[in-house]
């Protein structure tokens, strides 16, 4: 039973310590914000939970017969010590990272469900018939890119015909505005 324990133990370190590394590499890479606070947090998390597989894993060794004595010292001491640490370390950042993002993530959820909800059921472009040149205008506003100028620099067209291939699109769409646009379902390619 104890070869089965420090088995899983041993998968547990080795898996935990690669995920830890995983979402440290995200979290560097990704912008300031929620995705990088919580790849931090993730982060923090995998660690706390590899520390405490190698403390298990080498208190089952010790128990065996396989670490000398001297070592259940600095087992139960400091290796307990920083594991203690770190885990009150991540609850505080996890209490931190629930307060300032719990509301925004709400929030966007909320907006999400009242403006899919402002969409007709059926409304996606292919219904639409929209013109090349339509089609990319609404490809621009699915990507952020909201206001006449902005479409027209991106297309190299003057912004009053980005204003009218807008118009065109929400006219054959039968929706409102720019930001239901940008929740209209993709045509589905023809397969």
């Amino acid at each position: 039973m104890n070869a089965y324990i420090m088995a899983m133990d041993t998968v547990a370190v080795l898996l935990l310590t690669a995920l830890t590394v995983g979402l440290a590499i995200a979290a560097r890479r990704a912008r300031p914000g929620a995705h990088r606070a919580l790849s931090l947090g993730g982060a923090a998390i995998c660690l706390l939970l590899a520390i405490a597989s190698l403390h298990h894993l080498l208190m089952v060794a010790a128990h065996v017969g396989l670490l000398a004595p001297q070592w259940v010292d600095w087992l139960l001491g400091p290796l307990a010590a920083i594991q203690a640490t770190l885990a009150a370390v991540v609850a505080i950042a996890a209490v931190v990272l629930v307060r300032h993002y719990w509301h925004r993530l709400r929030r966007a959820n909320t907006m999400v469900d009242v403006l899919t909800g402002r969409l007709p059921p059926n409304a996606h472009a292919r219904q639409a018939k929209l013109t090349p040149r339509e089609q990319e205008v609404l490809d621009l506003i699915r990507k952020g890119v909201i206001t006449d100028h902005e479409i027209a620099r991106a297309l190299h067209i003057a912004p009053a015909t980005a204003a009218t291939h807008v118009q065109n699109i929400l006219h054959k769409t039968q929706l409102h505005n720019r930001h239901d646009l940008m929740l209209l379902r993709p045509p589905k390619s023809a397969a």
